[in-house]
């Protein structure tokens, strides 16, 4: 079976190698916990008031994160862990200053075998502040849980139905859509594939590297997309 980016990057965290920060939505952080820690949290929220022994979350509460917290940050990842391994959670990493994203070069760079940073952000790659972006794994963000309209699930679901990709694509084609609805278009398709009996796990693999690019890159959302369907 295929693997995804994410799991393999916990695979060979949990095999004891260090691996870069990880940018993923606030959901998939709940599940990556859940997975690592045994516990069945619903969601981040949930999560931030019940005490898990060596998770520390550094929340965004003022809209900007300035050097005074990454500051704490830096001083927790000195520290020796309780159980093993530290699970870091930085929320809306796209909100660091210039002087906050500064101090936390070194850590991204070198980080420590026995921690584990997890970053939510509510932007795309692009919205990072550069050399942060370079020295981190950019899987998913908040931005990828905008809903699809009615109209456009629609024409997904009558291309899985008759099986043919011509009709969409020239939708696709006509229709200027924004980057979001690009992104929700790839999470919809991958939906219906996994909704199968038969769940290919090649176009799984597909559909999640298009999801990445878009998240992660500038590359032309309407191509990206237009290779994914020719793809199914």
């Amino acid at each position: 079976m295929t693997k995804t980016p994410l799991t393999s990057l916990l695979e060979k965290f949990e095999s004891g190698h260090s691996i870069p920060p990880i940018v993923l939505s606030d959901n998939d952080v709940v599940t990556v916990v859940n997975s690592l820690k045994k516990t069945h949290f619903l969601d981040l929220y949930e999560m931030r008031k019940e005490y898990i022994e060596s998770v520390f979350f550094f929340e965004n509460e003022t809209g900007v994160i300035k050097i005074e917290q990454t500051r704490n940050i830096i001083e927790q990842s000195s520290k020796k862990s309780g159980s093993g391994y530290d699970i870091f959670i930085i929320e809306r990493i796209d909100t660091l200053t210039l002087a906050a994203a500064n101090s936390l070069l070194k850590l991204f760079e070198e980080v420590p075998s026995n921690i584990l940073i997890l970053l939510t952000s509510d932007s795309g790659r692009e919205a990072m502040i550069e050399t942060l972006a370079s020295r981190v794994v950019f899987i998913s963000s908040n931005i990828l849980h905008t809903s699809l309209d009615s109209s456009i699930q629609e024409k997904i679901d009558d291309y899985f139905r008759v099986g043919d990709s011509a009709p969409f694509l020239s939708f696709l084609a006509k229709e200027k859509l924004e980057k979001s609805e690009y992104l929700a278009i790839l999470i919809a398709l991958k939906n219906q594939v996994l909704s199968g009996d038969i769940k290919n796990n090649k176009t799984i693999e597909k559909i999640e590297s298009g999801i990445i690019t878009l998240s992660s890159t500038n590359a032309n959302p309407r191509w990206v997309v237009d290779e994914v369907v020719l793809s199914l």
